[in-house]
């Protein structure tokens, strides 16, 4: 596992710093999804990742976007912090909307999507960005740039 910087005046970004991590993908990770910790042991125990979704105990586990497409067992660069362009987000997106991991692979959808009555549920999710921009074409693209919120486990 690597992890690493990138901010003012470096390679020309001088408004948005970034971070990244390069992590064992335990199954396959898409370009601009939302990825999450995977209990794979194969780079040890929090060492690998896959793209996210809700179908068991694992919503609070997303913490970035995978910035390369990879099979499983391979390396995959994941941004953790900072401006992205082009995230995979539901269509329902929009500027300013806090976002949370849902049940399609990678997807994250406005915090509002989770039952506000039900505070065992809300706190099984993540917030783990922040919308900087609709959803764009009426909800034909499902990407939009989004803010990732470092999630501080690397």
């Amino acid at each position: 596992m690597s992890v690493y910087k990138r901010g003012i005046g470096d390679q020309g970004i001088s408004h948005f710093p970034k971070k990244f991590v390069t992590l064992y993908a335990s199954a396959a990770c898409t370009a601009g999804s939302w990825v999450m910790l995977t209990t794979d042991d194969t780079n040890g125990l929090g060492g690998s990742c896959a793209d996210s979704n809700v179908t068991g105990q694992n919503e609070g586990l997303i913490f970035g976007i995978a910035t390369q497409t990879v099979a499983a067992g391979e390396d995959v660069v994941v941004q953790v912090a900072g401006k992205y362009e082009d995230a995979n987000v539901a269509t329902s997106v929009t500027q300013g909307d806090r976002l949370l991991a849902t049940s399609t692979s990678g997807r994250v959808a406005e915090a509002t999507t989770i039952d506000p009555t039900s505070v065992a549920a809300a706190l099984d999710y993540t917030i783990c960005g922040v919308a900087l921009e609709d959803e764009p074409g009426g909800g034909g693209t499902n990407t939009a740039d989004v803010m990732i919120i470092n999630q501080g486990y690397f």
